[in-house]
């Protein structure tokens, strides 16, 4: 006679509960399989993953129809090879723990993507690793967006600036020309009508200083609008800001204006046209200059340089429009400027000096764009002025 098991012992409507419970558990689990399958497929902005090897696994429909690929000539490709950028780059991405989006900006990286016809067009990118069970990375996924009509969008813009810009510069030009040329035919009349009797030799000095005027201005103006050709050379922040400080040492002496230089602990280097950057802190020092000029109490000048958290002088060079910022604080304890002429500071000819061109600032505004840089300002009537300048760290 047969022994009975453990197994004999379970009661038959127990072990059909179990299956149904199976069952039901697996149901769950492709339903929701499914689910998550369907926001993948169906996600408006192309996601794809990729192993360590970079090769492509999974992608969804967006990334079908923006690159033109099939399938099956997705699965045999490599993520690098469907972006503008050396296979290390993207490597170095998954080595590093992913690129994703930037806490501080909320922007994402930007890439250039190579659809089957050869045609490229811009992304916005974001990548994430991907971890087994044990927390191994096993591979990396990758989201983008296209941004070929926000960059279309973009420019049209900026072109329309740059019109509205015109017909300011055009306007400010026409004021600015049109005094000195109203003296110069002032004493032109009173020369024609004097009978030789005026000495007109007297007046001639008020006509060349009148036509140095304009002849300030119309520098003025060509600087701004092609400020030269930029020597993009590596240099040393502290230089460039030392130099501009040396330049006006005698009216930091004059007006005894105490200066106040923070420089961090690593020397940070930028990529940039020495005299044209020279140009920018000098235009910026002078005016904080001709603000504490009237000031009573103590005059103080500070300069600040920062660099971000963590910053390593020794880092590789950044790629695939990543980079760490440097920022440059410029600060005087002025009077300030008034908020109406805040928003107005850094158009041409705008300026409330009286021997003031209006170019300085609006050159300087110039110059940093073409250095991949900014240039802002922030200030509080009867307590100071404070510029902010900010651009990429050059990594040798």
């Amino acid at each position: 006679m047969r022994r009975q098991t453990e197994a004999d012992k379970v009661e038959p409507s127990l072990i059909v509960e179990d299956y149904e419970n199976v069952q039901e558990e697996l149901k769950s689990l492709r339903r929701e399989k499914e689910y998550f399958a369907s926001v993948i497929r169906n996600f408006r902005n192309g996601l794809l993953t990729t192993d360590n090897a970079l090769k492509v696994v999974h992608f969804n429909r967006t990334v079908e129809r923006l690159l033109g690929y099939t399938p099956e000539e997705l699965r045999r490709m490599k993520l690098h090879q469907l972006i503008q950028t050396r296979e290390e780059v993207v490597l170095n991405i998954l080595r590093e723990g992913g690129r994703c989006v930037d806490p501080k900006t909320g922007e994402m990286g930007e890439f250039s993507f190579i659809a089957k016809d050869g045609s490229v067009f811009p992304v916005e990118a974001c990548f994430s690793v991907i971890n087994d069970l044990d927390g191994t990375i096993c591979g990396m996924t990758c989201t983008f967006r296209d941004v070929t009509q926000k960059k279309k969008m973009e420019k049209a813009l900026a072109r329309m600036d740059r019109l509205a810009s015109l017909g300011e510069l055009a306007s400010g030009m026409a004021h600015e020309i049109k005094n000195p040329l109203a003296c110069i035919a002032g004493v032109l009349q009173n020369m024609q009508f004097s009978d030789g009797q005026a000495p007109d030799a007297l007046l001639v000095p008020e006509i060349l200083s009148q036509v140095e005027k304009i002849d300030t201005i119309i520098n003025g103006l060509l600087h701004f609008a092609k400020p030269g050709l930029a020597e993009m050379v590596p240099l040393r922040l502290r230089d460039i800001i030392n130099a501009a400080l040396s330049l006006v040492a005698h009216i930091l002496h004059e007006k005894r204006i105490k200066v106040d230089l923070e420089y961090p602990g690593s020397d940070p280097w930028v990529k940039g046209d020495e005299q044209l950057l020279k140009q920018v802190f000098l235009n910026i020092i002078t005016n904080a200059c001709d603000a504490l000029a009237t000031v009573q109490r103590e005059r103080c000048l500070k300069v600040r340089v920062m660099l971000p958290e963590n910053f390593n002088p020794e880092a590789a060079p950044k790629e695939a429009g990543e980079y760490e910022i440097v920022e440059i604080e410029i600060e005087d304890n002025g009077d300030g400027i008034e908020p109406p002429f805040l928003d107005s500071i850094f158009n041409p000819f705008f300026t409330t000096k009286y021997k003031g061109t209006g170019l300085g600032l609006a050159t300087s505004h110039r110059i940093m764009e073409e250095h991949d840089g900014t240039i802002t300002v922030s200030s509080l009537s009867s307590f100071g002025t404070t510029f902010k300048l900010s651009m990429p760290v050059y990594h040798a």
